[in-house]
């Protein structure tokens, strides 16, 4: 009687989770929640089927069942979770710690080596900018937000881009030092 119980949950969780948006996601499945209905913040996935979450270092939880399950879709998921595709999408779910103008305008090497390509500039900052700590935008400064939260540096070291994405993802909700 509880597993019958337990089931019935998670197939209510699902059907209201799908009536929070339109549903459209992207091609590794996740788009925009610019309300944060779902309460993860401004970009959530939706993978196989599974109830709204987040791609923790491009990681999706998920991905385990995904490689055990040998179907085409599943070993599509992964393989798009290990290697998450730079899109506008992707950049502009990390709005609260990117704006390509402010990255161009305040790093000369990469004026430089990149331009003006907005796409260009997230693919440095995704691929390397937030491991070396550069500011991605004016008002979120990932090395304060590491000195001002102690909780976060027992959880995730020295490991930036943990910090960029705990704030994208919960910290600017919880209102913290930034």
């Amino acid at each position: 009687m509880t597993l019958s119980t337990a089931t019935t949950t998670v197939f209510t969780a699902n059907t209201i989770i799908a009536e929070a948006h339109s549903g459209r996601t992207d091609a590794n499945g996740g788009h925009r929640d610019n309300k944060n209905k779902s309460g993860l913040g401004s970009y959530h996935y939706h993978c196989n089927g599974h109830p709204a979450h987040l791609h923790t270092n491009g990681v999706c939880p998920y991905a385990v069942g995904g490689q055990t399950d040998n179907s085409s879709a599943g070993n599509s998921s992964t393989a798009a979770a290990e290697a998450p595709s730079i899109t506008y999408d992707l950049m502009n779910s990390y709005s609260r710690v990117f704006d390509p103008d402010y990255y161009y305008n305040t790093y000369p090497d990469l004026q430089t080596a990149i331009g003006t390509d907005k796409l260009a500039l997230f693919t440095h900052f995704y691929n390397s900018g937030m491991a070396e700590g550069r500011k991605g935008c004016a008002e979120f400064d990932v090395n304060v937000y590491k000195e001002n939260n102690t909780d976060l540096q027992t959880a995730f070291g020295s490991d930036l881009r943990k910090y960029y994405e705990h704030y994208m993802n919960t910290g600017w909700a919880e209102g913290r030092t930034h």
